[in-house]
């Protein structure tokens, strides 16, 4: 590969790299927001009351060992949560 273009793929990786704006924040780690967690799903209520970075599944199979696919999002999105799922409650109180 000549020269330029290794040149020209290394600047397009860096900038594709600096544009995800994701954090280091692994499943199960507590987080602030979205942007401190690898996939970008910062949810309260999936690993007690605290926020806890985890990803969003749609079966227990993409979820790590002891989590489950059932915690909901407000904007609908099923996540992994670890133990029993949350009964949904309209009032927003626990």
């Amino acid at each position: 590969m000549p020269a330029a273009r290794r040149a020209l793929l290394a600047v397009l990786v860096a900038s594709l790299a600096a544009c995800s704006g994701r954090g280091d924040g692994r499943t199960g780690e507590r987080c602030a927001d979205d942007r401190e967690c690898q996939r970008g799903l910062c949810v309260a209520g999936v690993r007690g009351e605290e926020p806890v970075c985890t990803v969003s599944c749609a079966s227990d199979a993409e979820c790590p060992q002891g989590w489950t696919c059932h915690g909901v999002t407000q904007a609908n999105v099923l996540v992994c949560a670890s133990g029993g799922a949350t009964p949904f409650d309209p009032s927003g109180q626990h």
